[in-house]
């Protein structure tokens, strides 16, 4: 059973079908944020470990 009732600015509340999509949906953003921050700092720590491994390299090359 769908509710509508007016809110106070004049616009109709949510029906519960909305209700539910808006929960839905604000838990799977809460959970992008998550796999996004976890996808960063893997990115993160990956473009550094390169970046050790290619000064590492460079330095050895140069000393030649």
């Amino acid at each position: 059973m769908d509710t509508t009732e007016p809110v106070e600015d004049g616009r109709a509340a949510l029906t519960d079908e909305e209700r539910e999509e808006l929960t839905w949906l604000r838990a799977e953003n809460a959970f992008l944020r998550v796999q996004r921050d976890v996808l960063t700092r893997i990115a993160t720590d990956y473009a550094h470990d390169l970046e050790v491994l290619l000064g590492r390299r460079a330095a050895g090359a140069s000393r030649r």
